[in-house]
């Protein structure tokens, strides 16, 4: 293993970190906004146009990391710290998906009267 290859697998590790916390701190704010927008009486159609462009983006970043994570791993096999990113990616991945199913769910569950 070279210098070049731990040195490469750190910066990779690093962004993977950087696109899993930036996910983790927007999405929620763009599923909610949605959801607010979603549910509104008449619905505010450009929020939610913004506000699931905002999910979408934070989906992008997390999925990033996790293929960033995944090739700091290649890249050096003996990295602990890929294994954390992979891992914690792959989790908040999954509860994003799931929270992203329960907010379609819960608006098509309201009912304008």
């Amino acid at each position: 293993m070279t210098d070049n290859q731990i040195k490469t697998s750190k910066v990779l590790c690093s962004l993977s970190t950087v696109f899993m916390v930036v996910s983790c701190l927007v999405s929620p704010v763009g599923m909610f906004m949605w959801f607010g927008a979603a549910t509104e009486y008449p619905q505010d159609v450009p929020l939610m146009d913004k506000a699931v462009i905002v999910v979408i983006a934070g989906g992008v970043a997390i999925v990033a990391g996790l293929i960033l994570a995944i090739i700091a791993k290649i890249k050096n096999r003996q990295s602990k710290w890929a294994v954390v990113c992979i891992v914690l990616t792959a989790i908040f991945l999954f509860i994003g998906l799931l929270s992203a199913l329960f907010f379609v769910w819960a608006a098509s569950q309201y009912h304008f009267h």
